[in-house]
């Protein structure tokens, strides 16, 4: 069954009925990304930024960890998008391209993933050399057992 034609939730997934996927509320959208363990909305855009401020100024680096060490704000941020890239998991969501999406996207969700993989970099980057806990984040786990 359709999720948007589950009665689960207390308003109709779409503004409009008969409108795309432009129509759809935050709710289902966000629990679709949730469902393909791709979490998009959330990490979109930190790598580009980071990839931009890194190549204008490669000092830029030292900066974005000083920030991370001195900004509660900033450091609560990072290590959030870093728990959904813990609970993320790119080969998933292939596997939901595979079986939902039409073969001519595929090379957009080949795009995406390499973005995903790219940003995940940036950001341990940015957090990796300045943490100060006796428990590392999942992702960092993950990044020495493959490294």
């Amino acid at each position: 069954m359709e999720y948007g034609r589950m009665n689960i939730g207390s308003r109709p997934s779409k503004r409009k009925p008969s409108g795309g996927i432009e129509s759809l509320r935050a709710i289902p959208w966000i629990f679709a990304w949730t469902q393909t363990r791709f979490h998009l909305p959330v990490w979109l855009g930190f790598g580009a930024a980071f990839k931009h401020i890194l190549e204008k100024d490669i000092r830029n680096l030292h900066m974005l960890q000083e920030m991370y060490n001195e900004w509660p704000f900033f450091r609560v941020t990072i290590d959030l998008v870093e728990m959904v890239f813990a609970k993320g998991d790119p080969g998933i969501a292939a596997l939901y391209d595979k079986l939902l999406v039409s073969s001519e996207l595929w090379p957009l969700g080949d795009k995406l993933r390499a973005n995903y993989e790219e940003t995940k970099r940036l950001l341990l980057q940015v957090s990796v050399p300045t943490k100060k806990t006796l428990y590392p984040c999942p992702v960092h786990k993950t990044e020495s057992l493959s490294n």
